[in-house]
């Protein structure tokens, strides 16, 4: 398997949904195979091995619940990925987030990070652009973030065109890193 993928790197998605998936199946055959070692050697299910084997399916679980979150999520298109990396230019990108919330779950293709902006760009037809510009900016409040927008493009066209702007206007665009430290703490 090649290289750990970073936060924000285009394929990250993909990369955590096999390491996840790798990892559950893992962590169960160990705790079966506790089982059936104790189960063996005894010839009964009252054995140490098999309590070691019930609490190893803690984890196991825990890593399974990810393994579902990953599964559920999908990463930036090549053809999206493409016609984004042509348009970036100079502003700080980042690809394949995925944001949660109690209610929804907001699939993220690209976002740009800016002295005062958060712009982002979804494929996902289900997402609804004022539910994530929302949610963003109770992330933003509750940080103590204040005086950033949020906007949200579904259309790829239009998201290109707001980086070719970005990219030709006098302002700072470079990437706040408290903001983007914030946004990876929030997202999977």
């Amino acid at each position: 398997m090649k290289n750990k993928m970073k936060k924000g790197e285009y394929g990250y998605l993909l990369y955590k949904k096999k390491v996840s998936i790798i990892m559950t199946i893992g962590m169960f055959a160990i705790s079966l195979a506790l089982y059936i070692a104790g189960y063996v050697t005894t010839k009964t299910n009252a054995n140490l091995l098999t309590v070691v084997a019930v609490l190893g399916c803690l984890p196991a679980s825990k890593s399974a619940v990810n393994m579902i979150m990953f599964l559920k999520a999908k990463g930036c298109l090549p053809k999206d990925k493409e016609a984004i990396d042509r348009a970036i230019g100079s502003l700080d990108g980042y690809y394949d987030l995925y944001f949660t919330s109690y209610q929804k779950n907001f699939p993220i293709n690209h976002l740009v990070v800016t002295q005062n902006a958060i712009i982002a760009y979804s494929s996902d037809e289900k997402i609804v652009e004022k539910e994530f510009n929302e949610h963003m900016k109770d992330i933003l409040n509750k940080e103590r973030i204040q005086d950033i927008t949020v906007k949200l493009f579904k259309d790829r066209e239009k998201y290109i065109n707001r980086l070719n702007e970005l990219n030709q206007s006098e302002a700072d665009t470079s990437a706040r890193k408290d903001i983007v430290s914030m946004l990876y703490s929030v997202s999977l």
